[in-house]
């Protein structure tokens, strides 16, 4: 185990029917917000009224900005960071998925700017991004189990102009208050339920795979969070108002990307570096793309650490005798299971832009070496290959 700090300095609260208290835990950042929201859903199943009537009873004053789009773009984040400081707001409430509350996070740091937010996740001409030195507090409401952004410090955004899509991190970026209650979840569609509970699975298989294996205690919180998820995404898919498996589900995603899973472990995570540029490039859903490419990703870096899918294998899936293939075969039905596409063709995705894309991946990620950080290093041809072998 390597030595770490961990702090998780967000309130949580959990629980369904929870969202009734949001105005009384509002009250606590201040007087004046500007709630973010989607492109509408969470009007159309009655949660964005069940808030703001709360924020109204406890005097907190508020504006709402709509619209955020799944893959933010840095454009409708700095559009609502102008608006954020011509209003002069306390703090912001992200009322969403992942999408919105990563909005959310970079819309607190461009509401004390000067700059593009885009100039703190890349930089001027792709240079060095600018440091963040504050940002107005945020309080999140989940509606979807998926993203962790509710318990993390980061958050993904996306400059569709140049297809780029690169994470932004900072302490100032952690929820001060966040309220996980899985009622909001049972609207979520089966498609969309499927995504999350793979993006959940990725967050913390990206660690067991690419981190220190000598973390025993990390290891079986990952085991433990990866056999949830899967036991209880099908439950919540055929079901979706099973409480009790969109329970499980809110609680797996909010503590996979908390700190607490992989603090000691470290690691990369690569599957993320590859999957942003194809969303950059094509906009589809983070999870989809995730499901496409766990299974190649696995089977790349379990050429270096065959014991690791070994391990995972026997832990996940009760075989006493299981060698990295069989872990990875298995895992694939799953996916298949939950009716996720595990090749480019099924999402009507041809070959035409890999070569574009594993460039933009090396030029992003790649450093001096010119290669993503791995157990096996990645080069721009194992991307385009990895790539190919699921189109």
């Amino acid at each position: 185990m390597i030595n770490f700090e961990f702090n998780l300095p967000t309130k949580i609260i959990f629980g369904a029917g929870e969202i009734k208290r949001s105005g009384a835990l509002a009250a606590r950042l201040g007087k004046r917000a500007i709630v973010v929201i989607g492109q509408g859903s969470v009007k159309r199943h009655g949660y964005y009224d069940i808030a703001i009537n709360s924020l109204r009873e406890s005097n907190v004053d508020f504006l709402t900005f709509e619209g955020v789009e799944p893959n933010p773009r840095s454009t409708t984040i700095d559009r609502a960071g102008v608006i954020a400081k011509k209003e002069k707001v306390d703090f912001l409430i992200g009322l969403g998925g992942g999408s919105v509350m990563d909005a959310t996070k970079a819309i607190a740091v461009r509401a004390l700017a000067d700059y593009p937010v885009w100039d703190f996740v890349r930089g001027e001409n792709g240079g060095r991004p600018r440091p963040i030195i504050h940002a107005l507090p945020t309080m999140m409401i989940p509606t979807i189990a998926a993203t962790s952004s509710e318990t993390d410090s980061g958050g993904v955004i996306t400059n569709w102009e140049r297809h780029e899509k690169c994470a932004i991190f900072s302490p100032h970026l952690s929820p001060k208050i966040t309220i996980i209650d899985p009622g909001l979840t049972v609207t979520v569609g089966k498609d969309t339920t499927a995504d999350g509970a793979v993006d959940i699975i990725s967050h913390v298989l990206e660690g067991y795979l690419s981190g220190d294996p000598n973390a025993p205690i990390q290891d079986r919180f990952s085991e433990g969070i990866i056999r949830t998820v899967m036991e209880f995404a099908p439950k919540a898919i055929d079901k979706p108002d099973d409480l009790g498996a969109r329970s499980n589900l809110s609680w797996c995603a909010s503590i996979a990307l908390s700190g607490i899973v992989n603090s000691g472990r470290g690691g990369n995570y690569p599957i993320h570096l590859l999957e942003h540029s194809i969303s950059a490039h094509y906009d589809i859903s983070h999870g989809a793309g995730l499901a496409l490419l766990i299974p190649p990703m696995m089977r790349f870096t379990g050429k270096a650490v065959p014991q690791r899918l070994e391990s995972l294998g026997r832990n996940l899936f009760f075989r006493t005798k299981i060698n990295a293939e069989g872990t990875i075969i298995l895992f694939e039905k799953w996916l298949e299971s939950i009716a996720k596409k595990i090749t480019f063709g099924e999402i009507g995705i041809d070959n035409a832009k890999f070569e574009a894309m594993a460039d933009d991946i090396i030029r992003m990620y790649g450093g001096n070496e010119g290669c993503i950080v791995n157990p096996r290093p990645i080069y721009k041809k194992d991307i385009i290959d990895i790539f190919e072998s699921v189109a």
